[in-house]
Formats: structure tokens, C-alpha cells, sequence
């Protein structure tokens, strides 16, 4: 006896089922990018995050170089200006030593008052002192022997400095003629002048032959 078998399937049945497989492959393929474009977000996120942190570390180190920059310059120009103001001082002091050995070197038995008033200006009490101990003495001499005498500096220049005291060494030259010498005779001198300064003044402190000790 032979069992017959339907098999009265439409084309419908075919189409309907091929159509659900593709539509079951395109969801597997879409869910399997789904994760790929999911881990794409982060990733920008955390390389944007690491820029902004490069260039802030770059603008702090702008401003850190620019600070220093801007503090060396202000270092540089104190010490510029410190420089300019101690070679202003030492030739101050040069230009008063100059001019007090001048004034010692020229002198006239006939104003006798008028040396000893250049010699005491511009000096300490001290000096001024010490050339009111031998005022007598020297003012003896000079009518004496009748001495006229002038000095030219030749040169001057700071060989030590204490603080504020200078010691300037200066190379004059003195032309004197009295009565036993008529014609004037020129004597080269070398001397030692301290100059200190007191404020806005500069004052001689103390004046001499240079001995030549250190």
C-alpha cells in the first residue's frame, strides 16, 4: 500500500522563508558593527581630552619662559644701572681729588688767606683741622722766602674703595720759583687723596705725598 506524501507547498512558502533568513544575516551583521562604532565615541573623546591637556602644559610653559624672560631682563638692567652708578661715583671722586690737588698746589705768598681757604674747602673736619694746626708755620714760609707756586694734574684714577671711601692716587706737577729760586722750576709729584662721600657731598678726607705703601 503507498502512502502519498503532500507536498503542496506554494512558492510563497520559498520566498517567505529565504526573505526571513536574509533579514536574520542583516541583523546579525548590523549588531555585530554596532559595537565597533560604539568604541569609536570614547576613543575621540579620550585623544580630544589629551590635546586639550598638551596645550594647556604648552601655554603654562609660554608663561613660565616669558616670567623668566621678563626677570632676567629687569636682573640685567639693575645690574647695568648698578654698574653705571658706581663708575659715576668713582669718577666723581676722581674729579674732586683732581681738583683739590690743584687748588693745594697753587698757592701765593701774597694771598696766603685765599690758599688756606681752598685747601679747607670741600674737607672733613679733620682736614680742615690739620691744615689750622700748620696755618701758622706754613704761612711763615711762604712770606719768607716769598714762594709762588701752581700745579697741573696730569692724571687720576681710583686704586681702592671702602664703601663709600675712594682713594685716588694722582700724578701732578708743581712749578714753584721763591727767592732763592727766581726762575720757575717744574717738579713732578705724586700723591694720595682720600675722598669720601657723605650723602650728595664728597668730601677729602685725607691728603699727602704717596709713599708708595700698599
Amino acid at each position: 500500500m503507498t502512502t502519498r506524501v503532500d507536498t503542496d507547498l506554494s512558492e510563497s512558502d520559498f520566498v517567505d522563508r529565504d526573505g526571513a533568513g536574509e533579514s536574520t544575516a542583516e541583523s546579525a551583521a548590523a549588531e555585530s558593527t554596532t559595537p565597533a562604532e560604539s568604541t569609536g565615541g570614547p576613543t575621540g573623546r579620550t585623544r580630544g581630552g589629551r590635546l586639550t591637556v598638551v596645550l594647556a602644559v604648552v601655554a603654562a610653559l609660554e608663561v613660565i619662559v616669558a616670567a623668566l624672560a621678563a626677570w632676567q631682563w629687569r636682573s640685567a638692567a639693575g645690574a647695568l644701572d648698578a654698574e653705571r652708578a658706581a663708575d659715576a661715583d668713582r669718577a666723581a671722586a676722581v674729579d674732586v681729588a683732581r681738583g683739590y690737588t690743584e687748588r693745594s698746589l697753587t698757592y701765593d705768598h701774597t694771598n696766603i688767606d685765599g690758599f688756606f681757604a681752598g685747601v679747607e674747602e670741600g674737607t672733613t673736619d679733620a682736614l680742615r683741622e690739620r691744615f689750622d694746626g700748620v696755618r701758622e708755620v706754613l704761612t711763615q714760609i711762604m712770606t719768607d722766602s716769598q714762594v709762588v707756586a701752581s700745579g697741573t694734574v696730569n692724571a687720576a684714577t681710583v686704586t681702592a674703595q671702602d664703601g663709600n671711601v675712594y682713594t685716588v692716587k694722582v700724578f701732578a706737577t708743581q712749578t714753584t720759583q721763591n727767592l732763592q729760586q727766581p726762575e720757575p722750576g717744574a717738579v713732578p709729584t705724586l700723591l694720595t687723596v682720600t675722598v669720601e662721600k657723605n650723602g650728595d657731598q664728597w668730601l677729602v678726607s685725607d691728603y699727602g705725598a704717596d709713599t708708595g705703601a700698599a
